[in-house]
């Protein structure tokens, strides 16, 4: 690691490419979580097995701070639809090799992280909510590398993987099993409705100040037929994608609802000055108007009505109620790249221009049987008890007030990308919510304290428990 390339050195410094030509070096020396973890747990398997103590002993060390980080800061590469798998298969081949009873552990500990993070994010055979390196390609079950590797140990699912993730050879080889509670985390068998906050770290968090404080706070909303997740944050890295709702098909599996900005179609992704916020089943997206549009993912089947203004999407058993923000009315636009075509082949995507006023965005409110009763009840309700205050928006504040009576105020924030909100009353100190996960009802299904590396999940009737708690 870090010695010149016999024939290619240091490489020729260009950033076209990864292979030695253009990055040198005897080892790829990437820093990548997934790189790095099967660098990392290759290097300390071939030393242990060859007798090389020295360096045994330094990637014991460099293991035992990267399983530490996942458990008291997070995972730099978190919840990536792309790459997730690959950090967990090569944390199988620790926990399966390894010959040192606490580097076996921390290969167990490992698991056990990766395996409830990637469960909070799975639902039905897809992989949803706000996902660090998501290249916009995982918005359907089965469409992201996350989801087929998961879905090996999480099922629930209803027809077979049609293209299995390479790295399932090493689930299917490996005597690492979840915990049972992770998998009902999975399945979502825990008390419904629960909102859980959680924050990720800055990318390559090893880095001065990286263990300072979260990068990113996320929010997730578990309705009966439906999870809705957001992120606010400085969004420092352009791969992210901020907002995504997974619903109940009984079909499919689950249909997709995605927004971004970040680009055409759905490109992950967002424009800077974009700011999201959410409260249980409400979420407010405002920006300064420019000329950049908003970009909607829905399923084909969707049931679409404009009425009073409102945009209203009926999906199998969950509803959308859209109020736009000075966007202009939505048109249907072609995917025009072949091979995300035929990926979205039963999705719709939708385009809506911005109008020129001092902010744009849209409020949304989401609705279940359990909520609302029925569609049309919902539609009821909306149109009767919901409103969206609009009377300060000039100075970039917006208040919405759901059927249910819950009220989500933003204020779009100049200095930074963390918006100024007011959650039924309660202003939101983003300072007080460092928790890697954490319930706001102090209830399941699962919370992990910042600095604290206590694991703890509590779903299906169980509750499973693990610390970690030195570097």
């Amino acid at each position: 690691m870090g010695r010149p390339h016999p024939i290619y050195g240091n490489g020729d410094g260009s950033e076209n490419g990864w292979e030695p030509k253009v990055r040198g070096g005897w080892a790829d020396g990437r820093k990548t979580d997934n790189l790095r973890a099967m660098r990392e747990v290759a290097v300390y398997l071939m030393a242990e097995e060859t007798g090389n103590e020295d360096t045994r002993r330094l990637y014991k060390q460099k293991l035992q701070r990267y399983v530490w980080a996942l458990y008291n800061i997070g995972m730099g590469e978190w919840d990536s639809e792309t790459y997730h798998g690959h950090t967990f298969a090569a944390y199988l081949n620790l926990y399966d090799f390894a010959k040192d009873p606490e580097v076996k552990a921390l290969g167990k500990a490992a698991l056990d992280w990766l395996s409830a993070a990637g469960a909070v994010k799975y639902y039905r055979g897809g992989f949803g909510g706000p996902s660090k390196r998501d290249y916009g390609q995982g918005n359907v079950v089965y469409g992201s590398d996350a989801a087929r590797f998961l879905s090996l140990y999480f099922g629930d699912v209803t027809f077979a993987n049609p293209d299995p993730e390479r790295d399932i050879l090493h689930a299917i080889t490996s005597a690492y099993r979840p915990p049972e509670v992770i998998v009902a985390l999975a399945r979502k068998q825990f008390d419904k409705p629960v909102e859980l906050l959680a924050t990720k770290p800055i990318y390559e968090n090893w880095k001065p100040g990286g263990e300072d404080q979260p990068a990113y706070w996320e929010t997730t909303f578990f309705g009966h037929s439906y999870q809705l997740g957001s992120l606010a944050g400085e969004f420092r890295d352009g791969d992210v994608a901020p907002f995504k709702l997974m619903a109940y098909n009984s079909q499919r599996g689950v249909d997709y609802f995605v927004v971004n900005t970040g680009g055409s179609r759905v490109k992950p992704g967002k424009n800077g000055g974009d700011q999201i916020g959410q409260y249980r089943n409400l979420a407010i997206w405002l920006r300064p108007t420019d000329d950049k549009p908003f970009f909607f993912q829905l399923p084909k089947t969707a049931k679409a009505e404009v009425d009073g203004g409102i945009w209203f999407f009926k999906l199998e058993k969950t509803w959308l109620a859209i109020r736009p923000i000075n966007l202009n009315s939505y048109s249907e636009v072609a995917i025009e790249d072949e091979k995300a075509a035929k990926i979205y082949s039963q999705e719709q995507t939708l385009k809506a221009t911005t109008i020129g006023q001092d902010y744009a965005g849209f409020a949304l409110e989401v609705g279940e049987q359990e909520s609302h009763g029925n569609y049309e009840d919902f539609k009821r309700a909306v149109k009767a008890k919901s409103q969206l205050d609009l009377s300060d928006i000039s100075t970039g504040t917006v208040q919405l007030t759901g059927a249910t009576g819950n009220r989500l105020q933003l204020t779009h924030n100049s200095k930074n990308d963390l918006p100024i909100l007011i959650r039924n009353g309660v202003a939101h100190d983003w300072s007080k919510y460092f928790a890697l996960y954490q319930p706001t009802e102090g209830k399941a299904p699962i919370s992990l304290g910042w600095k604290q590396g206590r694991l703890r999940v509590e779903a299906g009737g169980s509750v499973f428990e693990t610390t970690v708690s030195h570097r």
